[in-house]
């Protein structure tokens, strides 16, 4: 159909991301998603105010992301937001940065680097206490530590 625009997802959960309602930025602004069709592999987008093969044009090649605040749920948070952040004990002590992101099986893992030492923290509640995306700091207990 004319306006819509299929994607190729880079996502785990794209019934989630890419749903009726769902919110997307780009290059171009912000975009609604209307309606979704096809495969999860191959989703076909139907986006407000795209209603024509002209404008479908337009987002040919264009990065689309989740917005920010349809992203999260409570207690959820992007890997993206993760990257860069200190990592610091209760007690306050330095851990390292998050360098990097992991899924392995039943929970994400942060690899919080510092220097030459290495820390594997598996996203638990039991092992990260807090994100403070405004101070741009997580409170974590190591494993060895839980």
């Amino acid at each position: 159909m004319d306006g819509e625009v299929r994607i190729v997802p880079l996502t785990d959960r794209p019934a989630e991301r890419f749903r009726a309602g769902a919110r997307l930025e780009s290059d171009l602004g912000q975009l609604t998603v209307v309606s979704v069709r096809g495969t999860a592999e191959g989703p076909i987008l139907r986006i407000q105010g795209i209603d024509d093969r002209e404008a479908a044009d337009k987002l040919r090649g264009a990065e689309l992301r989740v917005a920010r605040s349809d992203a999260r749920r409570e207690g959820q948070h992007l890997w993206d937001d993760l990257i860069g952040m200190t990592v610091v004990t209760p007690e306050g002590t330095r851990l390292g940065e998050v360098g990097e992101v992991l899924r392995a099986g039943g929970a994400d893992v942060l690899v919080v680097r510092d220097g030459q030492r290495e820390v594997l923290l598996p996203a638990l509640e039991s092992v990260i206490r807090e994100v403070d995306l405004v101070a741009k700091r997580i409170v974590a207990i190591p494993q060895e530590e839980a």
